[in-house]
């Protein structure tokens, strides 16, 4: 693989981590069951990709 996606690779990769760390704050910020579920939702999704982008730059 280029460079170039390698680099994007770990972009998305550091951006998919920083978005789980807002998501956790945000759980303790939120008001309500409602909103802690949808920030749950989002950071079970995100960790997905972490996973995913992790399994690509092992394979690279």
């Amino acid at each position: 693989m280029n460079k170039k996606f390698n680099d994007n690779l770990l972009k998305a990769l550091e951006t998919s981590q920083e978005a789980v760390k807002v998501c956790k704050q945000a759980m303790i910020d939120a008001n309500d069951e409602s909103c802690r579920a949808m920030y749950s939702a989002i950071q079970k999704d995100c960790e997905k990709h972490i996973q995913m982008l992790k399994g690509e730059i092992e394979s690279t």
